[in-house]
């Protein structure tokens, strides 16, 4: 009675729980961002705060919209750019960094072993792993007095997230490469 019992909550519980998440990217706000700390994005990128939003087009646009907004030089290689937010200066490091949701689909093997056992069909029968890539950019904000200005205790929090919620907002409405180049070489 009791493995009967047993049995039933599995099945139970895995159709609920159909696919189990093994990796998961960050999350994007309904705001179009998010503030993390770097190394739940990527572990490279260490304790900080970044602000992060998702990259609709390639890292080289990304990097030809920045460069031409914040009038930066060739050799930057967008690291410790400068740029000035109510006259108060920053260094900006932006990052172009690719993380995936991982899940494992553990309840499609066991109906399609049932389909196949019952109507002798071909349906796969190995668990499979569903991954979706997203790609994300990342700054890093610090100032003339402080190292991490999107801390929450960060005097500078709200003008830097103001900025660069702007930023964001004229690089995502940009739809293609034709306009993004457009926009660089008529002004």
């Amino acid at each position: 009675m009791k493995s009967i019992k047993l049995i039933a909550n599995l099945t139970l519980l895995l159709l609920l729980t159909n696919c189990i998440s093994i990796k998961k990217a960050p999350e994007i706000t309904e705001v179009g961002y998010s503030i993390i700390e770097g190394k739940k994005l990527k572990k490279s990128l260490g304790k900080s705060n970044h602000f992060i939003f998702l990259n609709h087009l390639s890292e080289s646009d990304l990097t030809s919209f920045i460069m031409y907004k914040l009038n930066a030089d060739d050799n930057s290689y967008l690291q410790n750019m400068p740029v000035k937010i109510n006259d108060i200066g920053f260094l900006m490091t932006f990052y172009t960094v690719k993380s995936k949701d991982k899940t494992l689909d553990l309840f499609s093997p066991i109906v399609n072993r049932a389909l196949n056992n019952s109507l002798n069909t071909g349906f796969n029968e190995d668990i499979q792993v569903d991954e979706f890539e997203y790609h994300y950019v990342a700054v890093y904000v610090e100032s003339d007095i402080e190292a991490d200005s999107l801390k929450d205790e960060s005097i500078h929090k709200a003008i830097v997230e103001k900025y660069l919620v702007n930023l964001m907002d004229e690089y995502q409405r940009i739809g293609s490469v034709k306009e993004l180049d457009f926009i660089i070489n008529n002004n």
